[in-house]
C-alpha cells in the first residue's frame, strides 16, 4: 500500500495524538467530552511517544503493513459511536527490540490496575503463560493493547497475545490451557474440534493469530480468539461465523452480500474470524468478521461506498462515517487506498453492529508478517477433533 500520511518532523506520539483529534472532530464530539481521554491516549504513549516518524518504522510491528505500530477503529451501533486505538508499546531499548517491548506492555498493563472499571485478575490467570522464559512458547509472544472510548462512559481495555510467530500446534496448546483458567474449556473444546473438522474437509487453512481479554471487571468480559482465513471464500467465513451462539446466519449473509455482492470468493485477501467466549458457556457466545476491504476495493471512495451501504442495511446513518473521513483523509478518497483497511460486521441475533479500520500508510511496505503457518499434521488434528 502506498504512503498516504506524511510525517516529517513528527513524533509518533504527536501524530496519533493529531489523528486521534481528527476523529473526534469528525464525529463531532465537543472538546470538552473528547480532551480528557485525547490526553490519556497521550498518557499510554508517553513511554515511547517522542520517538520521530522517521523514513521507516522505529520497528517493524505487526500491526499494519508498512510496520507503524498502531491503529485507530470506530464501532457504528445504535447510539453513540464508539472510538478506539490499537497499539504495540515500543520498547526502551536501543534499536528496540521484541524484549524490550514485552517489559513496556507488562508495565503498561500493571499501570492499569487503577483505571476505573478495569479488573486484571483474568489476565493474572494467564499472562505466565506467554511470558518470555514461561517454558511452552518457542518464540517471543508479542502483546498489544487496546483503549475503547463510547462518549459518556470511562475508557475499556483490552490485551492481546500475538501467536503469530508461535509453531501452529503449540498455539492451539496455549490458547487450550488458558481457556481451561479461564472456565471457557468447554466453549474452546467446541469450536477447536469444529474448527479442526472444517479444515479437514474443504482444506482451507484458519490459522489461529491471537488471544485476547477484556480487562473488565463485568460478568460480561471476554476472552477473544481471532482466526486468519486463508481463502477469499464467503462460504468459509459463513461456517465459522456458525460457531458463535449469538450469530444470525440470515441477517449476517445478507449484510455480507451488501459489502461484497454475490461472488462466491468475493471475501478479499486473508479476512478474520473473531470468536468471544464467556465463562461456563458450552460454545463461543459472538462471532465477528472482518474484511480487508482495501483488497477488493480500488480506492477509498469505493472502500466508503460499500461500507456506507453495510452501515444503511443495519440502519445506521452512512454520512456520519463520511463526515468521519472528511475530517481524516489527507487527500481525496478517490487519490488514496488503504485509509480503511478492515471492515468487520458481528451479528447479535436482531441487530448487528460495523466496525471500520483505519490504516496511517506511512512507509514502504514491508514483510512483517510471517509466512505462511505451518500445517498441522493429521495426527494434530485428529486431537483437536477429539477435545
Amino acid at each position: 500500500m502506498d504512503s498516504i500520511f506524511s510525517g516529517e518532523g513528527r513524533s509518533i506520539g504527536g501524530f496519533l495524538r493529531e489523528r486521534w483529534s481528527e476523529m473526534c472532530e469528525g464525529l463531532d464530539l465537543p472538546q470538552s467530552l473528547s480532551g480528557p481521554v485525547t490526553e490519556q491516549v497521550g498518557d499510554l504513549l508517553r513511554p515511547w511517544a517522542d520517538l520521530p516518524v522517521g523514513q521507516a518504522s522505529p520497528f517493524p510491528s505487526y500491526v499494519a503493513d508498512d510496520g507503524f505500530p498502531a491503529e485507530m477503529s470506530v464501532k457504528w451501533s445504535r447510539g453513540r459511536p464508539e472510538l478506539r486505538i490499537l497499539f504495540e508499546a515500543l520498547g526502551s531499548s536501543r534499536p528496540i527490540t521484541a524484549a524490550s517491548n514485552r517489559d513496556a506492555a507488562a508495565a503498561l498493563t500493571d499501570g492499569l490496575a487503577g483505571e476505573p472499571m478495569v479488573c486484571l485478575d483474568r489476565y493474572g490467570k494467564v499472562a505466565d503463560m506467554f511470558a518470555p522464559g514461561a517454558g511452552q512458547a518457542t518464540a517471543p509472544v508479542p502483546v498489544w493493547h487496546s483503549l475503547a472510548w463510547k462518549p459518556g462512559r470511562p475508557p475499556a481495555f483490552k490485551v492481546y497475545f500475538g501467536l503469530y510467530a508461535v509453531d501452529l500446534t503449540e498455539r492451539h496448546a496455549l490458547v487450550g490451557e488458558a481457556m481451561a483458567r479461564l472456565a471457557m474449556g468447554t466453549a474452546w473444546a467446541d469450536t477447536s474440534a469444529q474448527v479442526a473438522r472444517a479444515a479437514r474437509a474443504d482444506g482451507i487453512e484458519r490459522e489461529l493469530e491471537f488471544f485476547a481479554l477484556d480487562l473488565d471487571a463485568g460478568a460480561r468480559a471476554r476472552a477473544k480468539v481471532y482466526y486468519r482465513n486463508h481463502t477469499g471464500s464467503v462460504t468459509v467465513l459463513e461456517q465459522m461465523a456458525s460457531l458463535a451462539r449469538a450469530h444470525e446466519p440470515d441477517r449476517a449473509r445478507s449484510a455480507f452480500r451488501t459489502l461484497l455482492g454475490t461472488a462466491p470468493e468475493a471475501a478479499g485477501a486473508a479476512p478474520l474470524t473473531c470468536l468471544a467466549y464467556r465463562p461456563d458457556a458450552l460454545r463461543a457466545d459472538e462471532s465477528t468478521t472482518y474484511f480487508r476491504v482495501s483488497t477488493f476495493t480500488a480506492s477509498d471512495e469505493e472502500a466508503a461506498d460499500r461500507i456506507g451501504a453495510l452501515m444503511a442495511h443495519e440502519g445506521l446513518d452512512p454520512r456520519r462515517h463520511h463526515a468521519l473521513l472528511h475530517a481524516l483523509a489527507p487527500r481525496p478518497l478517490n487519490q488514496s487506498r488503504g485509509l480503511q483497511e478492515l471492515v468487520s460486521y458481528r451479528s447479535l441475533g436482531h441487530e448487528g453492529d460495523v466496525s471500520v479500520y483505519f490504516r496511517f500508510p506511512l512507509y514502504p511496505p514491508h514483510t512483517a508478517e510471517p509466512g505462511p503457518p505451518p500445517q498441522p499434521s493429521p495426527r494434530t488434528l485428529q486431537e483437536d477433533d477429539s477435545l
